[in-house]
Parts: C-alpha cells; structure tokens; sequence
C-alpha cells in the first residue's frame, strides 16, 4: 500500500474488511444451536403417541427416528406415532440433519413404561391383582389369567374356570410356602416331586397364555389378594380354589372359598376350581 494510489490502497482496506466481517458475521449465524425438546419420559404399557407431542425441536432439518427397547415406531418408513411396549423401557433416538444455519443434531430420551396398577391388564392378558414395587424384580406385580384361562375375555364372561384335583394324595412334596412370592416355587416342588401327572399345579405350569409360558398355582397368600380382587379379576366361581400350598399333612392343601373367604384345608383327591397366575 505504501507505493500505490492513495485512494487505491484505502479501497483495497474497505474491501478485505468487508470480508472480514462477512465471514464473521456468517460464523456467527451458522452457530445457532438445534434444540431438542422432549415432552414424555413415561408411558403406559400400549399407550400411542405422536413423535410431534414427543419431542420438539426450532430446526426444520429432516428428522431420522429409530429406537432401542420395548416399543414400536410406526410406519416403518418414516415413522409418525410410537406404541410404548410391555416390558422394559424404550430408548427413542432423533437425528435432525443440518438445516439453514441451524447444524445437525443427535438426541436421545429414555422412555419408561409407567408401573401397572391393580385392575389393568398385564402382558400376558389376565389381570394385575397384586403389586408391591418393594419386592425384587420379576415379583412386583401378579397377574392372574382370565376365566377359563383364555385370551382377551376378562371380565363379564361367561367361561369358568375348571376343576382339577391337586393331586399327589399322602404324598409331602415340600410345597410349603404360603407367603406372597412363594407359588411359583410351589410349583415347581410339586412338578418335580410328583410324579402323577394332570394335578392343578402341573397344568398351571404347562400353560401357554397370551404369549407366556411362566404360569404357576398361586400360594395361600396370593390366592388370598385374588379373592380380595375378585371383582375386578372377573369369572370366579363362588366356591373353593386350589392353592399351590400344601396343609399341615400330606393328603391336603390349602384352599381359598371366593364365597365368604375362608381358607382351608381339602383333601388332595378333591376336585376344584383353579386359576393360574403370573409374577413379573
């Protein structure tokens, strides 16, 4: 600039400044930040949302959506809605691709299935009787089947459930839990210590119900939270329902009147009504 044209050299400064300041006031615009908002983080088991009332976001970039865990994003193909699952959580995922001068973003939310409440219906399709989020996992909630054990027709059917003896008479099989916890373990001491076969905990056990195979005989105890929510479980004949429990001698077990509540002991040979359940 010293040896050229007074004016020429002042034009030439105007003009790189002008460049320095474009490009720092273009850096300054493409550093808005994308925001993510997200609006849920708990659902019900089955419960149907829009991604839009999910998350939120100020950049108009397209959204790429994918997700990890228990619930399902549909379409396939650029999905809209998502479906909370049974079990678990769910982990939903956004991608937002640059857009304007808002740069891309990835963000996550962990969605968790709200707890089950006594009266709904649980994933294997009976109904939740019983839950103490204190217990250890996979015995917080108790499902018991609906009547006659078959799918979708709790409440108001006109199925029953069967009779069956418990089986095993003058035989002890160390089934001797009556607490809240114990029927599945119940179970289990009968099927393998018995060796008739067609007894109530044995059926109980082989059941396959609305896609689970964990079914059991309820304990004393459980059979008592069933007949204390026997309105809302639905189906239950007003007389005696085998517990998984065995009495005080090898020849009865204990079990539960859904008539006045009384428990007792039955003769193993005794041919009654049962009704499988399920602890998750």
């Amino acid at each position: 600039f010293v040896r050229g044209v007074r004016g020429r050299a002042v034009a030439v400064v105007l003009v790189v400044a002008g460049l320095v300041g474009g490009v720092a006031a273009g850096s300054v615009a493409a550093a808005n930040p994308t925001t993510v908002t997200w609006k849920v983080s708990l659902m019900w088991k089955g419960e149907v949302k829009s991604l839009a009332a999910i998350a939120s976001s100020n950049s108009n970039g397209v959204k790429t959506w994918s997700k990890t865990g228990s619930c399902v994003l549909s379409p396939k193909s650029q999905p809209t809605t998502l479906t909370m699952g049974s079990t678990g959580s769910c982990t939903l995922k956004l991608k937002i691709a640059k857009s304007g001068n808002y740069p891309a973003k990835t963000s996550e939310q962990l969605i968790i299935r709200k707890p089950y409440k006594v009266g709904q219906t649980g994933p294997g399709g009976g109904v939740i009787f019983y839950v103490d989020l204190t217990r250890p996992a996979g015995s917080r909630y108790f499902e018991a089947a609906c009547a006659g054990w078959s799918d979708g027709t709790c409440g108001g059917s006109d199925l029953t459930d069967p009779g069956i003896v418990w089986g095993c008479d003058g035989t002890w099989v160390g089934a001797d839990g009556t607490a809240i916890g114990t029927g599945k373990q119940n179970t289990t001491d009968i099927v393998t210590n018995c060796l008739e076969t067609g007894g109530a905990a044995k059926v109980a056990n082989d059941l396959v119900l609305g896609g689970q195979s964990d079914w059991f005989l309820p304990s004393l105890f459980e059979l008592n939270q069933m007949n204390i929510r026997r309105i809302q479980i639905g189906g239950f004949s007003a007389v005696y329902y085998w517990s998984s429990s065995e009495f005080f001698v090898d020849d009865f077990a204990w079990a539960q009147s859904f008539s006045y509540g009384a428990q007792s002991g039955l003769s193993n040979d005794t041919m009654t009504y049962v009704r499988p359940v399920r602890a998750f």
